[in-house]
């Protein structure tokens, strides 16, 4: 059970950190480059990319609860230990990671809306922006992963 919690952590940051990499690094560029904010193809991966990466958050938010509830490291009322630094640093950034998501789905419902293509592309640089954010923050829960994983060993 925990193997496959954990299996399934994992596989859900990477895809939802690479579909925010992809977001980032090539199509708000490429847009920009093109100057087609309000094209079609953004539109469309759009459409397509919002229900994986909420699907990966909750997968994320699911069996990272699985995992702290159920990990062999983890008894009710023991002393805290500091492997549990980085885990509630964790909870923490996780909380400002559905934050940003949710702020960014409000500005893209705007962008949607825009008349112009100024304005659009003003919305598309709100949303590159707080999608870089929310990709260090997403940086910074994957290093105290590793620490955490490094201190329980």
């Amino acid at each position: 059970m925990l193997w496959a919690a954990l299996s399934l952590h994992i596989f859900s940051v990477v895809i939802w950190l690479g579909s925010l990499c992809f977001l980032s690094a090539i199509l708000y560029p490429v847009l920009e480059v093109e100057k087609q904010s309000g094209s079609e193809v953004n539109e469309h991966l759009h459409r397509r990319l919002m229900p994986f990466l909420w699907l990966s958050l909750w997968t994320i938010g699911i069996t990272g609860v699985a995992l702290y509830i159920f990990l062999p490291d983890f008894i009710y009322g023991r002393e805290f230990e500091t492997w549990l630094i980085p885990v509630h640093g964790k909870i923490v950034l996780f909380i400002f990671i559905i934050i940003f998501s949710m702020r960014t789905n409000r500005i893209y419902a705007m962008y949607r809306k825009a008349k112009t293509n100024s304005e659009r592309a003003q919305y598309l640089l709100i949303i590159a922006r707080t999608i870089r954010i929310t990709i260090l923050i997403g940086i910074v829960t994957v290093l105290l992963a590793a620490w955490e994983a490094i201190s329980t060993m």
